[in-house]
């Protein structure tokens, strides 16, 4: 492991006590969580006269205590107001790693398997000297690899479950609109779209234009610019729980379904830049846009015969 030290883990909650309760208990499940520093940033309440924000805070809290015999020290930063979603986990990972030189992150609804503390602190471990490698990712979509093939490199940048290091973190821009216009210059589009298999571009814009407020999306863009890989199991090690409305982002995509690996180890001895694994990737995140694309198409059709019906019962 990293010179005898396991990498400290940092947990993002705010007010979704039943979901952090299933990460923990997951978390526990790992043989490292022992000996493992878990430090947890709980957000503030966005209006503090909200009673039932206020007590799902403090169950939050309280839940956080019971886990006290299941890592080896549990560090718990309360914020005195609400910070957001991305201002937490930006201070939070600047922070951890003003004391570390590396982290493994985890947000209050990522679900992981008993092997996920195992494959990250390796992870760390074996690309620590290699600058092109920035992140250790737990995620992946469920598609059938080659039975030869446990991890591959992807341009790609997940947030459900991934670790990275100190100098790889002094990378992130805050400021989308210097991120936009490097790969505007670059006129490289396309590639940050991942052959246009999602949409980037646009969540960069609405990060820009203050619609939307997303580390992760910088985060991405800060790696894609400077030409950085990530290190994907070709089997997940974690589950997103969240996508149940309840979140930041009131996602409803269900992720539920998606298989996650419970084996305790994944060789990382032969990881490089599969062009075949990628593609894969890149088509089955096409597949699920044209998915996406049609049932937003569904849903706005539903909502304007509605009101056309609406309209109708007015006129008679």
């Amino acid at each position: 492991m990293l010179q005898n030290n396991l990498a400290p883990i940092a947990l993002f909650v705010y007010n979704r006590p039943e979901h952090t309760k299933r990460v923990l208990d997951s978390l526990i499940k790992n043989p490292e969580a022992i000996n493992s520093n878990l430090y947890v940033f709980a957000d503030g309440a966005k209006d503090s006269s909200n009673t039932i924000e206020v007590n799902k805070i403090k169950e939050m809290k309280s839940l956080i205590f019971q886990y006290t015999k299941g890592f080896n020290l549990i560090t718990i930063i309360e914020r005195s107001n609400n910070f957001g979603l991305a201002n937490n986990i930006i201070d939070g990972i600047s922070n951890v790693l003003a004391m570390y030189k590396y982290i493994i992150v985890l947000e209050d609804d990522i679900v992981v398997s008993k092997g996920f503390l195992q494959f990250m602190n390796k992870g760390l471990f074996l690309y620590e000297h290699n600058n092109k490698v920035s992140t250790i990712q737990g995620f992946q979509f469920p598609i059938n690899f080659d039975n030869d093939v446990n991890t591959y490199f992807d341009s790609a940048v997940g947030c459900w479950g991934w670790a990275t290091w100190r100098d790889r973190w002094d990378l992130f821009e805050p400021n989308g609109k210097k991120l936009w216009e490097i790969i505007n210059t670059n006129n490289s589009w396309e590639k940050f779209n991942i052959n246009n298999s999602y949409n980037f571009k646009e969540l960069l814009e609405e990060q820009i234009e203050g619609k939307k407020n997303s580390w992760a999306i910088r985060w991405y863009a800060s790696l894609f610019v400077k030409d950085k890989l990530n290190l994907y199991p070709a089997i997940s090690l974690t589950l997103n729980i969240g996508n149940d409305g309840s979140g930041y982002h009131k996602s409803k995509q269900d992720t539920s379904h998606f298989p996650i690996c419970d084996n305790a180890h994944i060789d990382l001895n032969e990881a490089e830049l599969c062009d075949r694994e990628v593609k894969k990737v890149i088509n089955f995140r096409k597949k699920q846009l044209r998915k996406l694309k049609l049932s937003n198409f569904i849903t706005k059709f539903k909502i304007n015969i509605l009101k056309i019906d609406k309209l109708q019962w007015k006129k008679l």
